[in-house]
């Protein structure tokens, strides 16, 4: 079993639909999903209290941009690893996301092998990033 059993997952998006595929392809051995939000307002109020790992997070939602609670993300979660998650593919967008901080994108249709590659990389910087930390 790979050493990045049971990250905490954080799903940030406005479309219910769009969240339980992402729980469904994320939870299991490797993955732990622990929680959701479908707003910033909510993910904000959710997030200051629950400590996460990775956090999969929507660029537009109705009360606010991914953008704008990225940054709110990298002040309170400093520690959190955020990917973008988005059916759009705008150049300046992504790469306003990754100066911000963001580690990557989910791009939206996504199928289940690109989700679980992409979090692979990311749960694989943070074993890394731990590892140092420990040493």
């Amino acid at each position: 079993m790979p050493a990045h059993t049971g990250l905490r997952v954080f799903i940030i998006d406005d479309n219910e639909m769009t969240r339980g595929l992402l729980r469904v392809i994320i939870q299991g051995d490797y993955y732990d999903v622990v929680g959701e939000a479908a707003s910033a307002e909510s993910a904000m109020s959710r997030l200051r209290s629950q400590p996460v790992d990775i956090i999969c997070l929507d660029v537009v939602m109705p009360d606010g941009d991914g953008l704008s609670l990225l940054n709110w993300i990298k002040d309170k979660q400093p520690q959190a690893e955020v990917l973008m998650v988005t059916a759009s593919t705008d150049r300046t967008t992504v790469e306003q996301a990754l100066r911000n901080g963001a580690k990557g994108y989910i791009v939206k249709p996504f199928n289940p092998g690109t989700v679980m590659t992409t979090l692979d990389k990311i749960a694989a910087q943070i074993k890394a990033q731990r590892a140092t930390a420990r040493a």
